[in-house]
């Protein structure tokens, strides 16, 4: 059945309205003008304006499911770079420690987290600790971060040294790539011992925690003490307990390493 002359007119006024409505968001994809002036023409040359309209209507709609498909693509990649940038900058925040020209920005950084961590953070915990078997388990960590993190002079940490020498073997990219996140994962699993050890001494109670830290009982070299005293002054056995644990916390969550824990 044939449309009336009115049916026509309802729908190239719609038509109008659409273009009118794309055309304020992309002039280029919906050209209001030159639908205005295709339309000028078919009405000046008395062309069949239901099969006209249709075919409009039909290229109206296949152009904006394109362009929906297109600024969908264009919504997802900004997503992503946006995503890319926040992480970057996340880990950014951390000291970079530079153990050879190729390795990654990840794991420079993550190195440099840790690396500090152990040196600044974690050593005041042995001002806190005097019991025994706590300060065994203390030493226990101590002794993986110094693998993990801990330079030797001018040499980078033994396990970042391992890392270093797949590198200068030049190693398939998927090998270094796997030992950089089994790095990442070997840390992360020390850190939330470290974590879960913050906590047993907070759930234990020592009444002497509550007073302020004595930093004559810390046994390093001067410059690193001047460091750990700064960061940590004023702050009684207590506050500097949650300091190191919520210091270890931070790095999991802002190098994305929650899931490696290891199961009891």
């Amino acid at each position: 059945m044939e449309m009336s002359d009115g049916e026509i007119h309802q729908l190239i006024e719609k038509l109008k309205q659409k273009y009118f409505k794309y055309s304020k968001k992309n002039p280029t994809w919906f050209n209001y003008d030159a639908f205005q002036e295709r339309l000028l023409i078919a009405l000046k040359n008395r062309m069949n304006m239901e099969a006209f309209v249709l075919a409009e209507i039909a290229n109206f709609e296949k152009v904006r499911e394109k362009y929906e498909k297109k600024k969908s693509e264009k919504s997802f990649t900004e997503q992503v770079d946006r995503i890319i940038e926040e992480q970057t900058a996340r880990i950014k925040k951390y000291p970079e420690a530079r153990f050879h020209p190729k390795a990654g920005l990840e794991i420079a950084h993550f190195y440099g987290a840790l690396s500090d961590f152990a040196l600044h953070y974690f050593a005041v915990l042995f001002v806190v600790v005097e019991d025994k078997s706590l300060k065994d388990n203390l030493i226990a960590l101590e002794e993986k971060l110094i693998v993990l993190a801990v330079p030797r002079g001018k040499l980078p940490a033994r396990r970042i040294e391992d890392h270093a020498l797949k590198i200068r073997r030049t190693m398939s990219e998927i090998d270094i790539e796997r030992d950089k996140n089994e790095y990442l994962k070997e840390s992360a699993f020390v850190l939330h011992e470290i974590i879960d050890f913050c906590d047993g001494l907070v759930e234990a109670r020592n009444a002497a925690w509550e007073n302020p830290l004595r930093m004559n009982r810390l046994f390093v070299e001067d410059q690193r003490k001047k460091s750990i005293s700064a960061l940590f002054t004023g702050l009684t056995g207590y506050g500097a307990i949650m300091m190191v644990r919520d210091r270890a916390a931070a790095i999991i969550e802002d190098f994305r390493l929650g899931a490696f824990r290891k199961r009891p």
